[in-house]
């Protein structure tokens, strides 16, 4: 009983615990994750066309490359554009966390710690780990569509947001329909899917890692080396779909324009990045999405910068074999 009385202390100092270090991670890594988005939701037709206002080669030039859309975007925005996007996403990972922290906390009750500090949680069914590996990984991806739409519009508009200023910041970033039915960013063509299927892969992948040969033999070197068909397996299946769910997150339910009235318009930066406009034909789902991205653009937009699929694999597995 005093087991059940104390959850609601635990989740509160798990929560609290997570604050300061989430923050801190986002402060190292924003900047890189919004010129992702930026640069994967970069539109860029076979044969081309430039920003208004704006020479379109010199623009190409730039913005070709991850690290060339990353010196555009310091260049116009300074800091503060690297850093927009950042108060959705950190909204996002607290809540992620209030989310698994309950399922977390209940397969610890019994849990041994030995005296090397390392915590042993009580064995479950294979059956049971299985349903809760998909399931930590779909809920979570499913319950954050809505904000993950508005964290990706967050970081591409050119306007200014303020996070003490939800209501001017909503009224740019959502339209009309989607404002008044917030629930509506679920049926965002093609989002959930690409979500859902993302969120599939690193279960799904981690059932194939039990089929490797010495996986287990050691939590070193040998294991990654084990582990690199898996890798670039998982590289070859994310790196479309984020692309393309970039680049559905941006497409609004209606053709209508954002609030962007003179007298309720936040002030707006130089574009650095061009979107797809409403000239063409809107993506109706997933798979229309990548036909278009293919015929319009070339099947190599499909990977841009597939190297941080890998790279993030590789840095969140060394740290969970450091601890």
């Amino acid at each position: 009983m005093l087991d059940l009385l104390m959850w609601p202390l635990y989740l509160v100092f798990i929560v609290s615990a997570t604050i300061l270090p989430t923050a801190l991670i986002f402060g190292i890594t924003m900047p890189f994750v919004g010129v992702l988005v930026r640069y994967r939701a970069e539109y860029t037709p076979i044969r081309g066309v430039g920003l208004p206002g704006e020479d379109g080669g010199d623009l190409r030039s730039e913005t070709y490359s991850y690290f060339g859309m990353m010196k555009r975007v310091h260049r116009v925005q300074g800091w503060p554009g690297l850093y927009k996007g950042i108060m959705p996403s950190i909204i996002a990972t607290l809540f992620t966390i209030l989310v698994i922290s309950p399922v977390a906390m209940f397969l610890a009750i019994g849990h041994q710690v030995l005296p090397s500090g390392r915590i042993v949680l009580p064995a479950q069914s294979s059956i049971v780990l299985l349903i809760l590996n998909f399931g930590l990984s779909l809920v979570p991806a499913i319950l954050l569509i809505p904000m993950q739409i508005i964290t990706n519009r967050t970081i591409t508009t050119p306007h200014k947001l303020s996070a003490f200023a939800p209501k001017a910041a909503l009224q740019v970033l959502l339209s009309p329909a989607e404002r008044a039915s917030p629930l509506r960013l679920y049926a965002v063509p093609g989002v959930a899917l690409s979500e859902i299927l993302q969120a599939l892969v690193a279960p799904f992948l981690s059932m194939l890692l039990q089929f490797v040969p010495g996986i287990y033999l050691s939590h070193r070197l040998p294991v990654l080396l084990a582990a690199l068909p898996i890798i670039a397996l998982a590289t070859a299946l994310l790196t479309p779909l984020q692309v393309l769910g970039t680049r559905l997150t941006l497409q609004r339910l209606d053709d209508k324009a954002p609030d962007t009235a003179a007298d309720a318009a936040p002030p707006a930066y130089e574009e650095v990045v061009e979107l797809r406009t409403a000239e063409h034909a809107p993506y109706t789902s997933l798979l229309d999405c990548g036909r278009q991205v293919v015929r319009e653009e070339g099947w190599r937009t499909l990977f841009r910068a597939w190297w941080v699929t890998p790279l993030t694999i590789l840095l969140s597995t060394g740290m969970a074999m450091a601890q």
